[in-house]
């Protein structure tokens, strides 16, 4: 059988440019499977059945980040391959199910409703600090001010000790690990806080979910200070910059549909619906890898043990065989929540509850408060590239009833 080819590098200019025709070409090609050699070569799907498959057999597809070569071969969840284990994401059941338990009951609905009202709080805070001023960047004024101290809050770290903790995050998903200007030092100091404070917290604990990391078992044993402060990484990086792109993505499209914006600030069940629209069509974190940890077979073609498959979230979310008209934002869909945007199977997102709660705070609140909000498209910078996350490091506005 001839193996399909395709020259896919989602961190090159040219898929931060095209990723959308490339997806709509993909797809129109018959079966949306190829082998790309980049980075060692890895199987891109972008499938919406066949990546809810991988995703939810991790018997055939595992998660593992096997560095130490003594577990079963699997290469982590990123591509290319991090040296960083990422214990709860890179595991599979029953560990990972044990781990994710320790988070799980901070993410329950109930426990969301006690967020919604704290990222209203934050959000105007920030609202409040644009007064008397004509303008403003919503990624570094708004959002982020907002999304980290949220999830901060929810975690039980200091809230107002933000900034270094955005920043890291914020350089982290646009800049590759061999550039000169990665946040390497500052991930390590943040992470060494991170250490300190689950330190402290299993000998004062709070009664938060860093206290719950603190004093967690897994499998009958302590949760281990590396598995913790792993954990705590991601919660804190994880939970930044994919609302961030979310919203930023949304409000940008709704810039010049004042129509719209009125219908989403007054109806919140459309306002709802809307984010699980942007968020199919957003897919803020782009894609997703496991590795075959046996002979398989996905879309008719055959799968080696050992080789890397790289789910294409953001490519399955544009499957025109669920999604009718893929490529165009319908803000009532009826099957909009049927995306992947959060991964799939045991990985889905714990922390999807949240990010959609943030999300309609966000737009409900920004619209309501910034009518007269006008978008600076010419001044909007993408991220150099999209391969970690699909954002802006910049989004200037202007607060002018008159302006274009």
């Amino acid at each position: 059988m001839t193996r399909p080819t395709i020259d896919y590098n989602s961190n090159s200019p040219h898929y931060r440019e095209n990723w959308v025709q490339i997806a709509e070409d993909f797809h129109a090609s018959g079966k949306p499977i190829a082998w790309s050699d980049n980075y060692g070569g890895f199987w891109l799907v972008a499938s919406h059945a066949a990546v809810n498959q991988i995703g939810s057999d991790w018997e055939t597809f595992t998660s593992v980040n096997d560095l130490s070569g003594t577990e079963n071969g699997g290469q982590g969840i990123v591509i290319p391959r991090s040296t960083y284990r990422l214990f709860l994401g890179e595991s599979d059941p029953p560990l990972h199910t044990d781990r994710r338990r320790i988070e799980a009951p901070f993410f329950t609905p109930r426990s969301v409703r006690q967020w919604g009202p704290v990222a209203h709080g934050y959000l105007n805070e920030a609202v409040d600090a644009l007064d008397g001023r004509g303008s403003g960047d919503l990624v570094d004024d708004v959002i982020i001010p907002t999304t980290a101290r949220t999830t901060l809050h929810v975690l039980g770290y200091d809230p107002d000790d933000w900034r270094d903790a955005a920043y890291s995050a914020h350089a982290a998903v646009f800049l590759m690990p061999d550039d000169p200007g990665y946040p390497r030092d500052e991930q390590a100091r943040l992470r060494q806080r991170f250490r300190d404070i689950i330190l402290e917290r299993r000998t004062n604990p709070t009664g938060d979910l860093i206290t719950a990391l603190a004093q967690g078992t897994v499998q009958g044993e302590p949760l281990s200070l590396d598995e913790a402060e792993s954990m705590l990484n991601i919660l804190v990086f994880g939970g930044f910059d994919t609302t961030t792109a979310l919203v930023a993505h949304a409000l940008i499209w709704l810039d010049d549909k004042p129509e719209l914006k009125e219908r989403l600030r007054d109806h919140a069940a459309l306002r709802k619906n809307a984010v699980e629209e942007f968020l199919r069509v957003v897919t803020p974190a782009t894609n997703i890898a496991r590795t075959a940890v046996k002979d398989t077979e996905i879309l008719g073609q055959k799968i080696a043990k050992g080789e890397r498959v790289w789910m294409w979230l953001a490519g399955a979310n544009r499957d025109p065989l669920v999604f009718e008209s893929p490529n165009e934002i319908r803000l009532d869909r009826e099957n909009a929540r049927d995306h992947v945007a959060f991964s799939t199977g045991n990985h889905r997102c714990l922390g999807s509850p949240l990010a959609k709660v943030e999300a309609e705070a966000m737009l409900e609140t920004i619209l309501r408060r910034l009518p007269d909000m006008r978008i600076d498209h010419e001044g909007i910078k993408k991220y150099p590239r999209l391969g970690s996350i699909n954002g802006f490091s910049a989004v200037p506005f202007r607060l002018d009833a008159t302006a274009a």
